[in-house]
């Protein structure tokens, strides 16, 4: 589960005009395509960059070229597993709000 220190953290540096001008040299350098997908001899087009050491673990090579790669999404969520677990539960807990649309009024224990 991603905090909140997480989010407020990144959110600022993916917003960054720095992170966007190296985020298009990335995708111009691997013209547009999956390099792990390219790895494996498919051709994918895919326009996320991904950082291949994650930046909790060096937010110092948050912005090296040779430490980021284009990623289709499909790529993208067998590297971030842990996202696709996220969503998975976020959809049940979605699902069983939505089935939790009756609702039950009890008494007053003022009134009677």
């Amino acid at each position: 589960m991603t905090s909140r220190r997480y989010k407020d953290t990144y959110d600022s540096f993916y917003h960054s005009k720095e992170w966007q001008a190296v985020r298009r040299q990335v995708l111009d350098r691997d013209h547009y395509l999956c390099q792990v997908c390219k790895r494996a001899g498919r051709i994918t087009p895919a326009g996320t960059v991904h950082h291949i050491t994650p930046l909790r673990v060096d937010y110092g090579k948050r912005l090296d070229p040779a430490n980021l790669e284009t990623i289709c999404p499909a790529c993208h969520n067998a590297e971030h597993k842990e996202r696709t677990q996220s969503l998975k539960k976020k959809k049940s807990k979605i699902k069983t709000e939505k089935q939790k649309d009756v609702y039950e009024f009890k008494q007053n224990p003022e009134i009677y």
